[in-house]
């Protein structure tokens, strides 16, 4: 896979995304982390200390949960949001960044490696070299979170917690139960496949809870809609919970 980074393009990726609703108690302006390898402006909306961050677009031919992030911006959830961590991958229509890493693998996990186990998922020169890598840390370090929410799709739509039930707090599992009723789809345990120098084993190292809610891929952006009032109350359910026992 080349590695050539793609030139800077002259328009901006995307239109401003929706304000922040003023009912939800995180501020409308968002707060810059950094810049992609092409110089796209990576924020974070609604900054503020909270138990649970809400991403979008870490891969960016994911289209799905970018769109469904965007539209959590504009009817509220309550939580602190990075709708988009990938914009030169969402520019590109392309999984990776702009310089064919797969951020989903560049995360300073223990697991991480330098080989790619498959062409499909370049890590990186090093854990972390990538600026859209180093945005996402700055939000944690910024939000302080729990957990975090991560927007993706997929050939399956499913929940991915790679923690048992039983090792949760009540609270926790029925929030989760009353979300994956709402929406018709499972919790899973694990996709089913190694994922060195991912958000789970960076998320187990540092006590983080990840959720990894895996979207239909090719879903019509406007059924997206019916998700959203399931997904605002599951993240403010979560953001005033304890997780574990």
């Amino acid at each position: 896979m080349s590695t050539r980074v793609h030139p800077m393009p002259a328009m901006p990726l995307l239109a401003e995304p929706p304000p922040w609703n003023p009912s939800d108690r995180a501020p409308a302006t968002p707060e810059a982390l950094g810049r992609s390898v092409l110089g796209h402006a990576i924020a974070l909306h609604g900054a503020r200390r909270a138990n649970v961050l809400l991403i979008g677009g870490v891969h960016g031919d994911e289209s799905e949960g970018i769109f469904l992030a965007h539209l959590l911006l504009q009817e509220g959830c309550g939580v602190p949001v990075l709708p988009c961590l990938n914009p030169d991958g969402a520019f590109l229509r392309q999984r990776w960044n702009a310089r064919n890493v797969d951020l989903n693998r560049n995360l300073p996990a223990p697991d991480w490696k330098p080989e790619a186990l498959n062409p499909r998922y370049p890590p990186g020169a090093a854990p972390a070299s990538e600026p859209e890598t180093q945005a996402f840390l700055a939000a944690l370090a910024r939000v302080q979170p729990a957990a975090v929410l991560s927007l993706h799709s997929y050939k399956e739509t499913f929940v991915e917690i790679e923690r048992r039930p039983d090792s949760m707090a009540p609270a926790f599992n029925q929030a989760i139960e009353a979300f994956v009723g709402a929406v018709g789809i499972e919790r899973r345990l694990s996709i089913g496949y190694p994922t060195p120098g991912a958000l789970g084993a960076y998320g187990l190292r540092h006590g983080l809870l990840i959720l990894t809610y895996e979207l239909l891929r090719g879903t019509p952006h406007g059924e997206l809609q019916r998700i959203v009032a399931p997904l605002q109350r599951l993240l403010r359910a979560l953001d005033a919970e304890r997780f574990v026992p």
